[in-house]
């Protein structure tokens, strides 16, 4: 701390000054990012002197001041919502991180890794004293930005019990939290969708955008004139630009795909726009020899399925043989099935039936009743 101070105090103290950020998005998970732009990631030590990778994102933050009278400090963080920038980077929806932490870091650029003022691994960073708050609520949502608001840890006056607000339409449940492979006192809430997507002697997997995705050992036809109910397709995707493993922005190095269901015998061309076809997105299973790419447009990252949960890439393509980390809770991968809060999310799983080869029939069924009628908020309880 001293350190930091006396190059403060000198006229010139030849380092710019750099913002951190360390999201606890879960129990023991953290996302780590920044708002300078010097480069699409920067790295700088944690506690324990190890190294952590900060990742660039349009971010600003005000309000941070402290005074020693008076209410405490509400800051306002505001992030980037143009094509779901943050929400993707984490792998989570905006609502669902209310009432977790967030630590702001100030520091010198020179105190970063590699930096000349960096003390090597296994020594502790030299930081200005960290600031923790909570995400309190989100203050604005529109499709330029998003803005929460922050409170103090101690600063929760006013909070009303039960804490979960029900919204007409929106699920208040953690997804899989119920999951039949957790022990009754682990159960959390009441989204009771198995952990691994195990459901009628088969595997169901969705997004958050409730798209279906399906094995990659499937047959998929280049659509040409016709196609035939139940079976799968593929058409030729171009405009994406790849994220190669160092950050750079490159023309893809394989040709990329659109991938179809056809639900009805059609000649129509497939698109989102026509009932006659549903996108689906594909997954492949796990192999530390095998490259899993990134692109600008994050709908387009890879799926794998890694001891037996499906995960997508985050912001980085995975090279062969030099992967950044096995799939997990981490910079470069987030969990590929994810639960969109909607009521046809939980259609989409409950009223599946897997075809037995990695696919999904074309036909719902819907006798199958959606717990609690959808959710709690989908029905009036008297």
């Amino acid at each position: 701390m001293s350190e930091i101070i006396e190059a403060v105090q000198k006229q010139d103290p030849g380092s710019e000054l750099v913002t951190l950020f360390d999201l606890e998005y879960a129990d023991g998970s953290f996302a780590y990012f920044t708002s300078n732009y010097d480069s699409s990631t920067i790295q700088f030590r944690d506690s324990s002197g190890a190294a952590q990778t900060y990742i660039s994102l349009p971010i600003e933050a005000e309000g941070f001041d402290i005074s020693s009278d008076g209410s405490y400090s509400r800051p306002i963080l505001t992030v980037a919502n143009i094509a779901s920038v943050f929400s993707d980077a984490i792998g989570m929806e905006f609502e669902e991180l209310i009432g977790r932490r967030i630590t702001r870091r100030l520091t010198l650029k020179k105190y970063l890794v590699g930096e000349s003022g960096d003390s090597g691994a296994g020594n502790p960073p030299v930081e200005y004293p960290k600031t923790t708050y909570v995400l309190d609520r989100i203050k604005d949502k529109n499709i330029i930005q998003v803005t929460f608001e922050l409170a103090a840890p101690f600063d929760i006056a006013g909070i009303t019990v039960p804490r979960r607000q029900i919204i007409s339409g929106g699920c208040p449940w953690k997804y899989q939290a119920a999951s039949p492979t957790l022990s009754e006192e682990n159960k959390r809430g009441g989204c009771i969708w198995h952990a691994t997507g195990s459901y009628r002697s088969g595997n169901i997997y969705v997004n958050q955008k409730d798209e279906y995705i399906v094995s990659s050992a499937l047959t998929f036809t280049t659509f040409s004139t016709s196609a035939t109910a139940g079976s799968y397709y593929k058409t030729e995707k171009t405009g994406l630009t790849q994220v190669n493993s160092s950050g750079e922005y490159v023309t893809p190095s394989s040709t990329v795909y659109d991938y179809w269901q056809c639900l009805v015998d059609t000649s129509t061309t497939p698109s989102d726009t026509s009932s006659d076809w549903r996108r689906v997105r594909i997954y492949y299973g796990y192999s530390s020899a095998s490259t899993y790419e990134a692109y600008t447009d994050t709908s387009y990252n890879e799926y794998v399925l890694y001891n037996s949960i499906l995960w997508k890439v985050k912001t980085l393509t995975q090279d062969a043989n030099a992967h950044n980390s096995t799939p997990d809770y981490n910079n470069y991968w987030t969990r590929g099935d994810a639960c969109g809060k909607r009521v046809s999310s939980c259609s989409k799983r409950f009223h599946a039936t897997p075809d037995g080869s990695g696919g999904v029939e074309i036909t719902t069924t819907k006798e199958t009743a959606l717990p609690f009628g959808g959710f709690p908020a989908s029905r009036t309880y008297k």
